[in-house]
């Protein structure tokens, strides 16, 4: 049987790397084109403000975290950016921590004509 690559001797059906049957990766390093893109900073800073609004300091950080969420999320839809599902995190965060923060609020209040 006649060797694939066209020379002499050899193993049978052998071909060098990067001969025909053999796919083209781009360089280490580099990725391919087209990828995803970054997530902004707005983007990210919703999602920690979102959770240190959850976690830390109920009254703050919500309303920050729910405003960068909007406009991050907008940036995202107008291809300015990536980061989508961080932002949408960051406002559904912030709508919560404001919601609890004005729950204690209102709980406070009565508390307090209560024991009046």
């Amino acid at each position: 049987m006649a060797d694939q690559s066209g020379s002499t001797g050899g193993a049978t059906g052998m071909q060098a790397p990067g001969g025909p049957g053999y796919a083209v990766h781009p360089p280490a390093g580099y990725g391919y084109p087209g990828g995803a893109p970054l997530p902004s900073g707005k983007a990210t800073a919703s999602l920690v403000l979102g959770i240190v609004g959850l976690l830390l300091i109920p009254i703050i950080p919500p309303i920050i975290a729910l405003c960068l969420g909007v406009s991050a999320r907008r940036m995202a839809d107008r291809g300015e950016g990536g980061g989508r599902g961080m932002a949408t995190a960051g406002m559904v965060m912030g709508i919560i921590g404001i919601a609890f923060a004005a729950l204690g609020m209102v709980l406070a209040t009565v508390q307090a004509l209560a024991a009046v």
